[in-house]
């Protein structure tokens, strides 16, 4: 009885070690697997290319701040199911180095909107961040939003262009990573950058990239099929000095250009009045002149005939009325004149 007992017992010892050890040689296969698709990729590749690393999860660098307190860079890898949840806070509380607050006229000058706004590097869509120094640079509207007032993602100068287009690719592809980096271009020592890049690159699950286009004119492919694009930090209704931030606008408030436009016509219409006045006056002291001259030249040639008349006729002559006078002035009778010998 007890060699029964003891045999029982060593079977079952020996059939729970086999159960054991199969379960552990189970649970290692997919360990392996693993860990050979997160190393899975062409690292000197996408060191070449410019991106980051490819660990299979989300990631976010930022570079810091230069020595002019101004932010440097924004570079994220992520797929659709990392991008933020929450709704995004509209307030910032910080001012990136060279940004101000101007309201400007846009458009025929009847309406005005703010410049600058402090825009992130890479969209709060994306990273989550959103009061973060290192993300932020001043950005005309225009850059930013695609619009003076409001937004526009159609316009493909502008950076909601590219990132809702992205967005949406993330969207469409949620197994796939998107490596996509901001870079500001600053000239020497000045504030407000010049210009935005924009690169982006699509990646799988194996660490393959992916070329991604997103229909826009600025878009170029490296050999990489890392797409890059270069957007200009202006607005059409002002005039920037990226050395400090200041800015003039450019287009006038339509009253008071209203009001020059009236006061130019006012004014070219009193000087046109004013010439037509001078015109009728000198053609009048003319015409004046002329008349003086004649009635000078008529009383002239009476004068004379008058004389001539007084000569040939013992004195008596006549007035422009054709009345006979003596040589005192006072009026002939019919009977001196025809005793005078002259013609009644």
């Amino acid at each position: 009885m007890k060699k029964l007992l003891s045999f029982s017992i060593a079977l079952i010892s020996i059939t729970t070690l086999v159960a054991c050890s199969g379960h552990k040689a189970e649970s290692k296969v997919p360990e392996e697997k693993i860990e050979q698709k997160q190393i899975k990729f062409d690292e000197k590749l996408f060191k070449e290319a410019g991106l980051l690393p490819f660990k299979n999860e989300k990631q976010l660098e930022l570079g810091e701040l230069d020595s002019k307190s101004r932010a440097t860079g924004a570079h994220i890898q992520l797929k659709d199911s990392d991008e933020p949840t929450e709704k995004r806070e509209s307030k910032l509380t910080y001012d990136p180095v060279g940004w101000h607050n101007y309201k400007f006229f846009y458009g025929d000058g009847k309406k005005e909107a703010w410049l600058m706004s402090r825009g992130h590097l890479v969209g709060y869509q994306f990273s989550g961040l959103n009061d973060e120094k290192r993300n932020l640079v001043p950005m005309t509207n225009w850059l930013n939003a695609g619009n003076y007032s409001g937004t526009d993602d159609q316009n493909q100068s502008s950076m909601l262009y590219y990132e809702n287009r992205l967005d949406s690719w993330l969207a469409n592809h949620p197994n796939y990573y998107l490596d996509y980096k901001v870079t500001p271009i600053y000239q020497k020592d000045e504030l407000i950058p010049r210009q935005i890049e924009l690169q982006y690159v699509g990646i799988d699950e194996n660490g393959k990239l992916l070329e991604i286009k997103l229909g826009g004119s600025k878009e170029k492919v490296d050999q990489y099929s890392v797409t890059h694009v270069v957007l200009d930090n202006v607005s059409a209704n002002a005039e920037i000095n990226y050395l400090d931030g200041t800015a003039k606008n450019t287009v006038e408030d339509a009253k008071i250009k209203e009001e020059k436009e009236k006061a130019k016509k006012e004014a070219e219409e009193k000087a046109k009045k004013e010439a037509e006045e001078k015109e009728a006056a000198e053609k009048k002291a003319k015409e004046e002149e002329q008349e003086k001259a004649r009635q000078a030249a008529q009383e002239k040639e009476e004068s004379q005939e008058s004389n001539s008349q007084s000569t040939n006729s013992g004195g008596y002559f006549r007035d422009k009325n054709g009345r006979w006078h003596r040589p005192n002035g006072k009026f002939a009778s019919k009977k001196e004149i025809r005793e005078a010998g002259l013609q009644w």
